[in-house]
């Protein structure tokens, strides 16, 4: 038999947010009308970080990038090329978002960034949790308690560390440590060399790996062939003229 929680938030269930410091004050109370709303770069930070960039295709061969279909069976996608596909799809899925909240009239910059999260990670912003523990959020955000909104959203336990994080940009404006794009490419060009040559998805993916990284790094793999490196100068020459 399949063991569920409560899915009520109780009054002594409530985190006590105003135990800790609030790091934007303006940001967590001042209500804008939601035409005036866009998500702010900290919440793309906060979103971009929570993935990284791969050159190559991955996932079974499903995405490449920062989580794109976009150029999946090409040479490979850049981290500039790979950025590009992803805010494009972001402003995409922002869109959607804003039409199915119309109904809310007024947010702070902190609520409108975590529910946005909050929808672009799981496809919801009336609910969140999973099968053993969901709650209904709708009736909380139109009360405006948003401190039953933050803790349902810890207390969820569906991608623990998202939530939590979403929960403190909404009660706290604390959004975490900001990750410069310099620091996720160096990360993804570490973790080529920690896959080559043999631990990619596909063949595929292995060539993609060859060419971005010399794309991004003006070097070789080692043990590339004479050959293998002479196609890929060669594509990188076509490719960036």
């Amino acid at each position: 038999m399949e063991f569920k929680l409560s899915n009520n938030i109780s009054e002594s269930d409530l985190i006590e947010f105003d135990l800790y410091t609030t790091m934007d004050e303006t940001g967590v109370s001042t209500l804008k009308d939601l035409k005036n709303l866009e998500a702010s770069e900290s919440i793309k930070n906060f979103i971009l970080r929570q993935g990284e960039w791969r050159g190559f295709q991955y996932d079974n061969a499903t995405l490449i990038g920062y989580g794109t279909k976009e150029k999946l069976n090409d040479f490979g996608l850049i981290e500039t090329e790979a950025y590009r596909y992803w805010i494009t799809e972001l402003k995409k899925k922002e869109k959607s978002f804003k039409a199915i909240i119309s109904g809310v009239p007024q947010l702070s910059q902190t609520q409108y960034d975590a529910l946005f999260s909050l929808y672009y990670h799981t496809g919801d912003w009336l609910s969140v949790g999973t099968s053993t523990r969901k709650f209904a959020l709708k009736g909380y955000i139109e009360s405006k308690q948003w401190e039953y909104v933050a803790t349902a959203m810890i207390l969820s336990g569906h991608q623990r560390n998202i939530r939590q994080g979403e929960a403190k940009i909404m009660m706290l404006g604390d959004y975490g440590r900001t990750k410069d794009r310099t620091v996720i490419k160096a990360e993804g060009i570490q973790r080529i060399r920690q896959l080559y040559p043999n631990r990619f998805d596909t063949p595929m993916a292995k060539e993609q790996a060859e060419y971005v990284y010399y794309y991004e790094t003006q070097r070789f793999l080692p043990k590339m062939s004479q050959a293998r490196m002479r196609q890929v100068v060669s594509l990188y020459k076509a490719n960036s003229s």
